[in-house]
């Protein structure tokens, strides 16, 4: 592979590289969240700083490296950039988080997010430089070179939006919150009186949550949402759902459980 086929599509790599440590990172992120919290808490936030934070560091601190550097050299190898990009992620992070934020407590939260997508941007990068069929692919068919500049789109659309779509009840815990705002939304109307409440529970897996033999009063507004639930015998007794807190009548009433379990 000549240095100057490769040289054509450093830039692609780079942007791309990112692309793919930046899902990575959310991913991950989403995981751990879920792990430890049981739901993908403030993901959003993460996912639009990151964001920013990524493409202003392909632009100011990738660039011009991967533009001068030699790619020949041994710290490009895979089992060598991994760690210089973790190292240099964390340093870059810190300087554009440390400069627009001042906070050391911010910076130190997110470090190790930082930390992670460089690693993954150094294995990505490793492997896309060294693949001869892909440079000589983008040299002979220049214009997919957009195709991976549009690669944010891609996870994007994919994540959180056909999957919420498809299977609402096996992501709705790794969504942010809007997502599963929204999830909640389409599927309460789903609902009526007297249907099974552990079908509506899994659909919404760690959201309706509280039972008490079989009882259950749950009321939740949101941004253009609201609704009121209660439940006896593991049925659903009361079912009341609107735009608004204004539309529903949010009282509970404590005589919908007293009738015994049949």
């Amino acid at each position: 592979m000549t240095t100057q086929k490769l040289n054509t599509v450093k830039q692609t790599f780079g942007f791309f590289a990112m692309s793919i440590a930046w899902t990575s990172m959310n991913i991950l992120n989403s995981l751990y969240q879920v792990a430890a919290h049981g739901e993908s808490n403030e993901s959003e936030v993460v996912i639009f700083w990151s964001a920013l934070f990524m493409t202003l560091a392909w632009a100011i601190f990738i660039i011009y490296p991967t533009n001068k550097l030699d790619h020949t050299k041994r710290i490009f190898g895979p089992k060598t950039l991994p760690f210089v990009t973790l190292s240099y992620g964390g340093f870059v992070y810190a300087i554009l988080a440390g400069g627009l934020f001042r906070s050391l407590e911010l910076v130190t939260m997110f470090l190790p997010l930082a930390l992670v997508a460089g690693f993954i941007f150094g294995i990505a990068y490793s492997q896309l430089i060294t693949s001869s069929r892909l440079i000589n692919f983008l040299n002979n068919q220049p214009l997919w070179k957009g195709i991976f500049f549009l690669s944010p789109a891609f996870p994007l659309f994919f994540f959180l939006w056909f999957l919420p779509t498809v299977a609402p009840s096996l992501v709705f815990r790794y969504m942010p919150d809007a997502i599963r705002d929204d999830i909640i939304r389409k599927t309460i109307p789903k609902y009526k009186v007297g249907d099974d409440f552990e079908p509506l529970r899994r659909t919404l897996p760690g959201y309706l949550t509280y039972m008490d033999d079989g009882n259950a009063n749950i009321t939740a507004t949101m941004e253009d949402f609201a609704f009121v639930l209660q439940v006896h015998c593991y049925k659903i007794v009361r079912l009341e759902y609107g735009k608004s807190g204004r539309e529903i009548n949010g009282t509970v009433y404590g005589k919908l459980h007293d009738e015994p379990c049949l």
